[in-house]
């Protein structure tokens, strides 16, 4: 962690992607257990004490459509 950002290296791209929250959080979670948007949302809100509502969903499913564009993560 480099204030406040995550250095995530991406071994076929050989790319180092500076990443912040809710970025690493999102891959954290993924990592343990595939899941669909809404999910990943409740799951954040929970996590965070956030409310779960239509705005976090916009935001988790930007941020992970930022992900799956870096290839960082895969759409399932």
């Amino acid at each position: 962690m480099l204030d406040g950002l995550t250095l995530v290296f991406h071994r076929p791209s050989s790319t180092t992607h500076f990443l912040a929250s809710p970025m690493p959080e999102m891959l954290e979670l993924l990592a343990e257990t595939p899941m669909s948007a809404p999910l990943l949302c409740r799951t954040l809100c929970e996590r965070f004490d956030l409310p779960h509502d239509d705005e976090a969903l916009v935001v988790v499913e930007a941020r992970l459509g930022e992900l799956i564009a870096s290839g960082l993560a895969q759409a399932g």
